[in-house]
């Protein structure tokens, strides 16, 4: 898929990609403004890396992300309960010491989008 070398519009590489017309407009213009630097000066990698993001970095790695998305789809034993609601999930991952701290609603936002990223 090369797309926009191929000489497709921004909204059928959005639909390749499965992404929104305004993303892909922004990384477009990102490459075309890196164009002036050689491969060498900056390789793709770096041409492709995200830039930072302002606020604070998040204190949750991938891994427990990861171990709260494989929690979540476990089918819930030690709890009289039928599925994991936000508050199940964080009760649990911090009695399990996944995580020391993690509010309902952003644990339940975390397990959603991993979940999601999987499929």
């Amino acid at each position: 898929m090369l797309g926009a070398a191929e000489g497709k519009g921004k909204s059928e590489i959005a639909r390749e990609v499965g992404l929104g017309v305004d993303r892909v407009r922004e990384w477009r213009m990102r490459w075309i403004g890196l164009q002036a630097a050689s491969l060498s000066e900056l390789p793709v990698e770096e041409r492709l890396s995200d830039l930072p993001r302002a606020g604070r970095p998040s204190e949750i790695s991938a891994e427990q992300i990861c171990q709260m998305v494989a929690m979540a789809c476990e089918q819930p034993k030690e709890r009289p309960i039928s599925h994991w609601t936000g508050r199940e999930i964080a009760d649990e991952v911090e009695r399990r010491g996944i995580i020391k701290h993690i509010s309902p609603r952003h644990a339940s936002r975390l397990v959603k989008k991993g979940i999601s990223s999987r499929t």
